[in-house]
Formats: structure tokens, sequence, C-alpha cells
């Protein structure tokens, strides 16, 4: 019996973290990955029409899976006190091409798009340097997409935290 009320907590527990994070689930009966499979096609349309300069609220949404969110956030977790950086994959313009470019030599065609980093106990937000390595990459990658981490706040709450930040020229 006490397996039956620790399922129930549970579901009741998984229920409320996806309700409070705003989570989209997907039916079955579609391809979850089907919104994750890359288009080549589709990215060079949009990257050639340039949507985001005629308006700079183009982007409203970022769909990032849960397996990915969880892998950014044990990624900032295991740098400790330490911030920790990472890419985002899919088309688009580069410049961190080293890394890219050995991507591909596995077989993976995305390319960085954005850029996640962490702070470890102080909060989600762009500092400063965040802002201006943004608008930088912005000039030069676009799009690009900034994420903020805080692993500390994140495992001790159970929750994501999501800000809008606008950053034009």
């Amino acid at each position: 019996m006490a397996s039956t009320s620790s399922d129930s907590q549970a579901s009741i527990a998984q229920k409320s973290w996806v309700l409070a994070n705003n989570i989209e689930t997907v039916s079955v009966a579609r391809d979850v990955d089907d919104i994750y499979r890359y288009d080549k096609k589709q990215q060079q349309d949009i990257l050639i029409a340039k949507p985001w300069e005629k308006d700079p609220h183009f982007f409203k949404d970022i769909r990032i899976s849960a397996l990915a969110l969880l892998k950014m956030v044990m990624h900032a977790r295991s740098g400790g006190t330490l911030e920790v950086m990472g890419l985002l994959l899919a088309q688009a313009y580069e410049y961190m091409t080293a890394y890219i470019e050995a991507a591909k030599t596995v077989g993976r065609h995305e390319n960085a798009i954005g850029w996640y980093h962490s702070h470890p106990g102080y909060g989600c937000w762009l500092s400063g340097i965040d802002v201006s390595t943004q608008m930088l990459n912005q000039n030069f990658q676009e799009p690009f997409v900034a994420i903020v981490i805080d692993p500390v706040r994140t495992i001790s709450a159970g929750k994501k935290h999501s800000t809008e930040i606008d950053i034009t020229n």
C-alpha cells in the first residue's frame, strides 16, 4: 500500500512541476522528434528572409527538450561555483568554427545558434559581459540566443525560471 501512496504523490508532484514550468507535451501520435528534426531547406529559407530584422520580437519561444534542459543543468552543476558555458546547436552562420567542424566530422550538420552558461547560486540574468558577448554574437551570427542557468537554484527549487531579455541594436 505504501508504494501506491508513493506513486500517487510522485504523480501529483510531476503534474505540479509540469504546470509550474509551462511544459508542452507532444502527443504520442506525432513523432516526438519532429519538432527537433533538422530541415536544411527550412533553415536556409529563414536565414535568407531574416524576419527578426523586421520584428525584434520574432523569436517568442524556444523549444528545448526535457533531456537537453536536464543536460544543460547537469553540465552547469558540474562546474560547482565556477561558471560553465555550452553551445546550442541548429542551423545558422558560423563563428565558433573549430567546435562545429569537429561536430560535422561525426555526422552533426547543425551549427551554433546560441549559447548557455551558468550563474551558480546568483540567479538567471545577463551580466554586462554577457550582454556584450550576446550583442557580438548577434551581430555576426544571427539569429543567436542566450540562456543563463542557475544550477543551484534550479536543483533546490526543482523548477526552471524564464525571463525575457530584449537586446536590440
